[in-house]
Order: structure tokens, then C-alpha cells, then sequence
């Protein structure tokens, strides 16, 4: 090879060059490499790229449309026409706008804020405003069923300052309407039940509720009843063999022979008289008698407590046997008497009698089981009616009253039984801190059972003929409810295309459907699917306005 030298510098050494070496392999790679970094410089400047695209692209349409949300005209589906003046504010030919142009279709008189119903120009006060072909008539029933609804539990007010329903919502055409997806409602009139709803327990009425023990304490000589039984009052549960029984009715018979002894004795004296017996002697065998006499009434009396009364003129004067014999199944049934054998069975026999009408639910008593008196031996329940008690917030509390309809449904099941508020608790529950509701319900069909949890509704009012529409037409704008309701003439050839927006009163909300105490009438015809366009149009216009 060739070698090229430099020429010296005064005093510096000649220094040799090394000659260019070319070589196509390395100078293709690195233009492939280069290649390489460009196509990946790209790729990664692609998403700046964008961004600036959409950036430039925002920014032109702020630059055509005057930095402004898109026109009602816009949604409403203006027809392009170079040769009708068009109004874009409001969206449709600019000759038609009622609302540049109020004297195209007048408001009409205007009679402002009605205090009664809470809403602006009422049509229950003025009828005549009503969206309707015909008048309506008010009449008393329509004021009676607002004031119910107005005073059954607090409402959301609107505002009397409020200026919504001053305004209407123009379309070009019906088509138009129907391009942006506005679905209407009837206003109807249909049943209603405003209720506190709240959970419940159904229990037995403890009134109603007996448990039977006997009155003295023994054996029990044989049970009559097991749980499921149904008794009447009187009815015999149970026998008990009760020694006690035994000792008042033998002490009852000896009483009875010195009773007649000493009757006997005071006769014989009075009739000889103080000559012959001293009066001392007279006195005393009265004296005699007459104890005899409050012990034998103490032996009644006792007797009586245990549910075996005597007649005291049954037994006095009459003979010993046939008392003893009618001693011996004192208080028991004929039936049973029938069944038992003097001559084997006890004579201190005590019954056990049903003290109501109802089911024997629980019994502990076995025979030959041996008892104290007071023992509980069987609980018998009248289950035709039972008691339902609620737990309600202190502030719901205060709209119920003593008579109120309950409508009761049992966890898991389809039945609902009806009743009414019978009590209501003057104490807040210190744990709960929920004031508790007793009411009745009938169970004469014995399908409702004890302890059983559910729900329960206390109705406030229960209207047949209240005023209804679909829960999406009614729309609260922060000042008031507001409902778009079509014009009466909408159909008419070359009518105006309108809703108007109506100042409500909504009440109860059942379901899908909203009670309207005040502003609209039955027949009217409201916006409902899709009316979120015409709340859209009317808060742009209050935005403008501000």
C-alpha cells in the first residue's frame, strides 16, 4: 500500500496518516441501521402526532362554531336550505321561532305562584291551562285527594321564584321530534297506597293466651289433651287425684252431722225453756252452732277455690249418704262420670278445665306424674286473631295513627293479611331507638304462625283515582319539578311543534310510577323516554340567560 506522510512543522516530528480503508458491507449496514432508528423515531413520535391532530382539529371546529356548544337546531335535524332564514338558536325556520316571536303563539293569561299546591299557574285553580281540547272540571274530590297527598308526610317544594315554566321547547316538525328519540306518556288516573314500609314479628296476642295448672297438687289421675287439639272453654283437659280434695270433702261431711247435732241440742233446750236448761247453757249451744256454721262455710269456700262450688242449701238438712254420694265426683263431667267405677276409682278427683277457646300449643303433664299446684300443664291459645309488632324511626312514628290499615307479607311466602294499628308506643327503644307499633290481624283461617318475621306496611292513604305519570317525566332542576308537556293543538296542520314546561308537585313513587299532587290533569300528554333533550334545551337556555 501507499503510505502518505505530512510535512513537518518547524520543530515537530513528520506524524504518518492511515489511509481510508473502504469497505460496501459496513457502509450498507449502517444505512440499514439508520433506517432502522428513523422507522422507530417515527413510531414513537405517532401518538404526539395524534394528540396535535385532534388538538388542531378542536381547534377548528372552536374556531367554526364560535367556541359554543352544539345548537338545539343541531339535535333537532335542521334541513340544509339556502332559502329559508333559519334560527339557530332555537332550531327551527326563523319566521316560526315562538321563542323570538312570543306574538306567534301568545302564553295566554298568567296567574303566578299557588301557594295551596306549591306550584306555578296551577291547573287545579285554573283548569284552562290544562294541554286539553275541552276545559276539564275540578271538582272537590280533585282538591280533597291534593290536600291528602300534601298533608300525608313532607314534600320537596319548589321554588316560587322559579322561571322554568315559562319556557316551551320548539320543534320544526314531528319528524324532528321523533329523530331525537322523545317517547310521550298519558297522564292517567289509577289506584295508589302511600305506606311507611318497616320489618315486623308476628306473635301471639297475649291476651288470648291461657296457661292451665291445677289448684291442688297430686297425681295426675289421667290427660284428656295433647298439643294440637283444639278445645272449647270449659272443655276437660286433664284429671288430678288431689288429696286435698279428700280431706275438704270428708271434713265437709263431719261438719254436716254436728251442724245437725247441734241443731238438734239448741232445739231441744229453746223448747224447755230457761226454767228447766240456764240460759248460760242455751246461749252456749248457740254459740256452738253458729261455729259450726263458719267452719262449714270455710270448708265451702275452699272447695269453691278449687273449682268445686257448693250450694250451701244443696247440702244442709239433707241426708248424709245422699251427700256423700253427690260428694263424690264434685265438679266433674257427666261423661266422665259415665267412664269412671266407684268402686276402683279415686273419689279426690280434681278437673282441669280450658279456660278459652283455642289450641292446646305446649303441654308437660304425664300421667301418674306426680304435680305441685301451680305446676303449668298445658298453654292453650285462641289464634284467631294475633298481635303484629313493628319497630318504626321516631320520625315516621309520627305519621301513624291508632286505626291505620297494616298490610302484613311473611318472609317466603305470598300471603298478605291485612289489619290495623291498635298501639303505639309512647317510649323510644333505648337500644333500637325505634318506637314500637302493635297491630291486630285476623287469622281466623290459622295460616299465620307465632314468631314469625315479615314485612309490614302502615298505610298513610290509599287513593283510587290518583294522578300518574312514568317516573323519567318528572325532572327536579335544582329550583323545582318540572314536567314537558305537548301542546293541545300539536297534530293540527301548521301548528307549532311544542312542549310546554309545566311546573308539578310530585307525591308517592310506586314502582315506575310518581303521584302528581299539583300540575297536571288527566288526558294530558307528557314527554318521558328521551325528555332528557328537552331538560338538556331548557337548562342551556337558563345558562344563557344567567
Amino acid at each position: 500500500m501507499n503510505k502518505t506522510t505530512t510535512s513537518p512543522s518547524a520543530g515537530q516530528p513528520a506524524v504518518e496518516s492511515q489511509p481510508a480503508l473502504p469497505d460496501r458491507g459496513r457502509m450498507a449496514e449502517r444505512r440499514h441501521s439508520g433506517g432502522l432508528r428513523r422507522i422507530r423515531f417515527l413510531a414513537n413520535s405517532l401518538p404526539t402526532l395524534l394528540i396535535l391532530a385532534v388538538l388542531a382539529g378542536l381547534a377548528w371546529w372552536g374556531h367554526h362554531y364560535g367556541w359554543r356548544l352544539p345548537k338545539f337546531s343541531e339535535l333537532a335535524g335542521k334541513a340544509e336550505s339556502n332559502e329559508v332564514a333559519w334560527c339557530d338558536e332555537h332550531g327551527v325556520p326563523e319566521a316560526d321561532c315562538i321563542a323570538c316571536n312570543p306574538d306567534l303563539m301568545p302564553k295566554g293569561q298568567l296567574f303566578g305562584w299557588c301557594s295551596e299546591h306549591g306550584v306555578h299557574e296551577c291547573v287545579l285553580d285554573h283548569p284552562e291551562l290544562a294541554q286539553l281540547p275541552v276545559v276539564p272540571e275540578i271538582t272537590l274530590a280533585d282538591l280533597d285527594r291534593a290536600a291528602r297527598a300534601i298533608a300525608a308526610r313532607p314534600r320537596t317544594e319548589n321554588d316560587p321564584g322559579c322561571k322554568m315554566h315559562l319556557r316551551r321547547i320548539q320543534f320544526p316538525s314531528i319528524e324532528a321530534v321523533n329523530r331525537v328519540g322523545i317517547d310521550i306518556a298519558l297522564v292517567e288516573q289509577g289506584p295508589l297506597v302511600e305506606s311507611i314500609q318497616t320489618n315486623g314479628q308476628i306473635v301471639y296476642d297475649p291476651t288470648r293466651i291461657a296457661h292451665v295448672s291445677s289448684r291442688a297438687g297430686g297425681t295426675l289421675w289421667r290427660v284428656e289433651k295433647n298439643v294440637g287439639d283444639r278445645v272449647e272453654e270449659g272443655e276437660l283437659l286433664a284429671l288430678v287425684d288431689a288429696v286435698k280434695v279428700g280431706q275438704l270433702k270428708s271434713q265437709l261431711l263431719q261438719l254436716l252431722s254436728r251442724l245437725e247435732l247441734d241443731a238438734q241440742t239448741l232445739d231441744r233446750m229453746m223448747r224447755l225453756g230457761g226454767d228447766v236448761v240456764p240460759e248460760k247453757k242455751i246461749q252456749e249451744a248457740r254459740a256452738a252452732r253458729m261455729a259450726t256454721e263458719f267452719e262449714l262455710d270455710g270448708v265451702l269456700q275452699a272447695l269453691s277455690n278449687l273449682g268445686l262450688p257448693v250450694q250451701r242449701d244443696q247440702i244442709v238438712g239433707q241426708p248424709i249418704t245422699n251427700v256423700r254420694a253427690n260428694l263424690r265426683y264434685l265438679g266433674l263431667p257427666i261423661e266422665v262420670i259415665d267412664r269412671l267405677d266407684p268402686d276402683r276409682d279415686s273419689a279426690n278427683l280434681i278437673p282441669v278445665f280450658s279456660p278459652r277457646r283455642g289450641i292446646v300449643v305446649e303441654r308437660d303433664a304425664v300421667d301418674g306424674e306426680v304435680i305441685q299446684a301451680g305446676k303449668r300443664l298445658f298453654t292453650v291459645v285462641d289464634t284467631g286473631r294475633m298481635w303484629l309488632m313493628l319497630n318504626l324511626r321516631a320520625e315516621e312514628a309520627e305519621r301513624v295513627k291508632v286505626g291505620q290499615k297494616i298490610v302484613f307479607q311473611p318472609d317466603g311466602s305470598d300471603l298478605e293479611v291485612t289489619g290495623q294499628v291498635t298501639w303505639i308506643s309512647t317510649t323510644i327503644d333505648d337500644r333500637t331507638r325505634t318506637v314500637q307499633v302493635r297491630g291486630e290481624l285476623d287469622n281466623s283461617d290459622g295460616l299465620l304462625r307465632n314468631e314469625t318475621f315479615g314485612s309490614g306496611q302502615i298505610v298513610l292513604r290509599e287513593e283510587f283515582e290518583a294522578i300518574l305519570v312514568p317516573r323519567e317525566a318528572i325532572h327536579w332542576e335544582g329550583c323545582c319539578h318540572v314536567a314537558f308537556v305537548r301542546d293541545r293543538d300539536y297534530f293540527k296542520d301548521g301548528s307549532y311543534k311544542v312542549f310546554h314546561a309545566r311546573s308539578v308537585r310530585p307525591g308517592a313513587v310506586v314502582g315506575d310510577q310518581v303521584e302528581v299532587i299539583a300540575g297536571l290533569l288527566p288526558g294530558e300528554v307528557v314527554a318521558t323516554e328521551g325528555s332528557g333533550i328537552l331538560r338538556a334545551e331548557l337548562l342551556k337556555g337558563n345558562l344563557g340567560a344567567g
